[in-house]
């Protein structure tokens, strides 16, 4: 008696669900220009959004006096990747822009100068998402090496890029006595 109940029950949902699906998939949420629910957008930007938030908190909670710290002399300074994580930024919105833009922060050495390329690299983000619809997210562009990828592909490396150098960053916060901060939170 359970299962059939509970088998009805997913399949009332599962109508209404399929039901409501096309109306919310053809009204902007909110009207506002942003992705409809139901868009794959819509869930890939929450994600950037919410890496962005990580990775920026992150990066802004290690002192000045840590930022050339390196765990090993093979790997890069916490300062170095942060320049490098400012470059790709660009590089993958870049890509879904149709742009090919330099690292802004190659030369910068303060971290002052290095948090304020850092917000920048990621308005930078918010605005080629701004310009981003699902119909221009599934257009092909030049990937890394030359072969052809949509442009939604370089939002998910620049998500999986950050995320990678968060948990790298993570480790120099530590190593310094550091606590990152959402792990402050909790």
């Amino acid at each position: 008696m359970r299962t059939s109940s509970l088998v009805h029950s997913v399949v009332v949902i599962s109508l209404v669900i399929l039901g409501v699906t096309p109306a919310l998939a053809q009204t902007p949420a909110g009207g506002s220009g942003q992705p409809a629910p139901t868009s794959f957008l819509a869930p890939a930007r929450a994600t950037w959004d919410s890496t962005r938030t990580l990775v920026v908190g992150l990066i802004e909670a290690m002192p000045e006096d840590k930022w050339d710290f390196k765990p090993t002399p093979a790997v890069r300074s916490f300062r170095e990747v942060v320049v490098h994580l400012i470059g790709e930024n660009y590089f993958f919105f870049g890509r879904v822009a149709g742009e090919n833009l330099p690292n802004p922060a190659q030369n910068l050495k303060t971290r002052d100068e290095l948090l304020k390329a850092l917000h920048e690299s990621y308005a930078y983000g918010a605005k080629v998402w701004g310009d981003l619809t699902e119909a221009k997210a599934l257009e092909m562009v030049e990937g890394r090496g030359g072969q052809k990828v949509q442009r939604w592909s370089a939002v998910l490396l620049a998500i999986q890029d950050n995320m990678n150098h968060y948990g790298n960053l993570v480790v120099y916060l530590r190593l310094n006595g550091v606590v990152p901060p959402r792990s402050a939170r909790q």
